[in-house]
């Protein structure tokens, strides 16, 4: 079973595609994880189909990452098959601009504010590809994904399929793609004439409202908001969280919503970590904290 997996992903990827035993860890932004079985970079859409086809056939799981910037994976490796998008084509018609699901967020934003469209100076400096934004439903400084996607592309049940926002049903860090088993292969963006000059002057201030957030290997924010005027950072602070460690997972010194990888950090030391400061801020405050990182181990499935 193990030949056959191998040559049908190298048969429809190509052999430069196909990679075994990758350490997740170089994968993630946490730069955290054990190794893969097989990490395919998939360079068009028809590849796509063909690839979920067989894997669904030959049962075997997988997962789908974009930049691996809100993902933990497990220590102890995935025995599976993890896709990445390599299609990252951008193009636009009058205000709409239509990105491949592999295009980088950032990317996408500097191509908008060179075409003078303005709508996603917010999102320059997130670690993220068109299809994790659109799957997360991202955002910052009270903007989120929502705000201008106008529908997405994604694959279900082997074919295509375009959801407008309405059908995506999105929330706060929440769409219906995280509900069903779709993989989102592009999204079309509405946006609104503007400025280059200003666009650029935006996405500048943002970058340097952006720095002060960790340096080091994180997945990001790690908590939800449970309800607006509630700030999980400064609760977090308040509790004596600030450089607080659990093995090598700790909690940032410079944003309190922040854990990062001091070095050699395990899965298990960020969990152990998280249900820790989850169940400090229940007791003192009553509030039960979700965490937005994504879970990478042998129970997910995509």
């Amino acid at each position: 079973m193990e030949d056959l997996l191998l040559n049908y992903l190298v048969h429809v990827c190509g052999k430069d595609a196909v990679a075994a035993d990758v350490p997740l860890r170089q994968k993630t932004t946490f730069r955290i994880g054990g190794n893969a079985k097989y990490f395919v970079t998939v360079p068009d859409r028809n590849s796509l189909l063909k690839l979920l086809s067989a894997l669904n056939f030959l049962e075997q799981r997988y997962y789908v990452i974009g930049m691996g910037a809100n993902i933990l994976a497990d220590s102890r490796g995935y025995d599976g098959v993890i896709i990445k998008l390599g299609f990252a084509e951008i193009t636009h018609n009058d205000e709409f601009i239509y990105a491949d699901a592999g295009a980088k967020l950032g990317v996408v934003a500097n191509y908008a504010r060179d075409n003078g469209l303005s709508g996603l100076e917010w999102c320059v400096g997130i670690p993220a590809t068109i299809g994790g934004a659109c799957f997360m439903n991202c955002g910052a400084f009270g903007r989120e994904m929502k705000d201008v996607v106008a529908m997405v592309d994604a694959i279900e049940d082997g074919g295509i399929v375009t959801l407008t926002n309405k059908q995506i049903g999105y929330g706060y860090r929440r769409s219906i793609f995280q509900d069903r088993a779709m993989i989102i292969t592009g999204a079309y963006l509405k946006m609104t004439k503007g400025s280059r000059e200003k666009i650029a002057a935006d996405m500048k201030e943002i970058l340097a409202k952006r720095s002060a957030h960790p340096k080091e290997p994180s997945a990001g924010s790690v908590f939800l908001r449970p309800y607006d005027g509630f700030y999980v950072g400064r609760e977090i602070e308040n509790l004596g969280y600030k450089g607080y460690k659990i093995g090598g997972a700790k909690v940032s010194e410079s944003h309190a919503n922040f854990i990062i990888n001091d070095g050699g950090a395990t899965s298990d030391d960020v969990l152990n970590l998280i249900a820790e400061i989850q169940a400090k801020v229940l007791e003192k405050t009553g509030v039960n904290l979700r965490h937005e990182i994504k879970l990478l181990n042998d129970d997910s499935y995509l």
